[in-house]
């Protein structure tokens, strides 16, 4: 069994926050797409902007979407929230 805990605004899309995924090993991508699938198809799940950790180890530092998860690990997912648009930011005549 894989453990997934779900921080932010995952976490509410999902209405959970832990949930057991009950297989033996799996990708990053495929769990993305299992949350997908649990998200009963929410527009606002945007799978781009999340931080994967695997045993406290984020995914980017390891292989990404194809990390390899196996039983008994802890996969922490957590809603990256940000906003403002760059233009907005560098319109000003005054820099």
């Amino acid at each position: 069994m894989i453990i997934i805990n779900l921080l932010g605004a995952i976490k509410k899309i999902i209405g959970e926050s832990t949930i057991n995924f009950q297989q033996d090993s799996t990708s990053v991508k495929e769990l993305l797409e299992f949350l997908k699938s649990k998200s009963n198809g929410s527009t606002s799940l945007d799978t781009e902007n999340m931080l994967i950790a695997i045993n406290g180890v984020e995914s980017s530092s390891l292989c990404g979407d194809d990390t390899l998860v196996r039983c008994g690990d802890v996969v922490t997912v957590v809603s990256v929230v940000h906003g403002g648009k760059e233009h907005d930011i560098f319109q000003s005549k005054n820099f």
